[in-house]
Parts: structure tokens; C-alpha cells; sequence
């Protein structure tokens, strides 16, 4: 009898620490998208924005949706989420990614530019739909890239640094890109005077 009322006892209190253990999760959803070391990275960069602004900034990574509709989704999400906060989707097999966040941080990053497809602009899809052997890879260091931009620019508008910022790596990655990007038009630049030239001469 004892031991059924402790067990009954326990369970609420079980179910309560699970409750609180998963909103202090920043990566509330991780469809087998992220390994592990890129979720405690993506933890630790959230758990120090919260402590420093005050600001929760999640991550929900999925394989797929029910019906594709990934604003449909993040509505029912954002409901069991704390606030303020800021919330980045991805599906990978239906190809869809955004931002949502409640009215008070809106202002406080610029989802334009960190969803933009442009390589000297965007966070995330320059680096998810770049050429790769490995998109999975691709996919990881889209979120990781894109989830830090959001962070450090929370934390730029608070006036604060953040010690887990990956900042100057950031910088390279999308220097590297860059260069790339704008390699292949000057090489097509090129072929098309070269091929004008050539009609001319002829």
C-alpha cells in the first residue's frame, strides 16, 4: 500500500520535471537532423543568450511534415514555448525553413537577411543548398550558421557579448562562399566577353 502511494506520489512529480526539463531545452524538436554535438553547441549558445537577455531562441528540426505547412506547425509549437522568444523550423524532406518570434524581439534580429538565399547575405541556405557529397552535412551547418547569427544578434542588440558565439567562424565560412559565388560569375563574365569578341572577329 505504502508503495503505491509513494509511486502515485512520484509520477506527477516526474511528469513535472520532464515538463520543465523540456522547456529549458532550446532544440525542442530533433528528428534524428542534428548529431549530438552540434545540439549541446546550439544549447550552450541558448542557455547563455536566456541568462544574459532574457530571450529563448529554439530550434524544431524535422524530416517531414504531416501536410507541408511549416507556419500551420510552428503556431501549434510556439503555444507550449516560452517568452520571449524566437523560433527556428526547418523540414528537411519537404524543403521548408523560417523564423517566427513573439512581438517582443522581433526588432531585435533580422530574419531577411539570415533566410536570405543570397550567398553574402544569407545564414543558412547559402551553406544547406550548397554543392556537397554529404547534404546532411550541409543541413547541420545551415542550422548551426544560422541559429548563431540569431543568437549574436540578440545578444548585439541587448549590448552584450556572448562566450559561445562562433562569430569568426561564421566570417570565414561565409568568406569562403563569397569568393566562390562570385568566382563563377566573374568566370562567366569572362566566357560571354570572350564569346562576343570572337562573333565580332569572325
Amino acid at each position: 500500500m505504502r508503495g503505491l502511494l509513494l509511486s502515485g506520489f512520484f509520477a506527477p512529480m516526474l511528469l513535472f520535471l520532464s515538463a520543465i526539463d523540456a522547456l529549458a531545452s532550446f532544440v525542442v524538436i530533433n528528428e534524428d537532423v542534428l548529431p549530438k554535438k552540434t545540439v549541446d553547441k546550439i544549447e550552450q549558445m541558448g542557455a547563455e543568450l536566456k541568462d544574459k537577455c532574457g530571450v529563448w531562441v529554439y530550434l524544431a528540426a524535422k524530416k517531414s511534415l504531416d501536410n507541408g505547412d511549416i507556419l500551420a506547425f510552428e503556431e501549434r509549437l510556439s503555444k507550449n514555448l516560452n517568452t520571449p522568444f524566437i523560433l527556428l523550423s526547418i523540414s528537411v524532406n519537404d524543403k521548408k525553413i523560417d523564423i517566427i518570434a513573439s512581438d517582443e524581439v522581433k526588432g531585435k534580429f533580422d530574419k531577411e537577411q539570415i533566410l536570405s538565399p543570397l550567398p553574402w547575405r544569407g545564414s543558412i541556405l547559402p551553406l544547406i543548398t550548397a554543392k556537397s557529397k554529404d547534404p546532411h552535412a550541409n543541413i547541420e551547418a545551415g542550422l548551426l550558421n544560422g541559429y548563431a547569427e540569431i543568437v549574436e544578434q540578440v545578444a548585439a542588440s541587448c549590448g552584450v557579448e556572448l562566450d559561445s558565439a562562433i562569430g569568426n567562424q561564421n566570417r570565414v565560412v561565409f568568406d569562403i562562399l563569397k569568393l566562390f559565388f562570385y568566382g563563377i560569375i566573374a568566370i562567366v563574365l569572362v566566357r560571354m566577353i570572350y564569346g562576343r569578341l570572337k562573333k565580332n572577329r569572325t
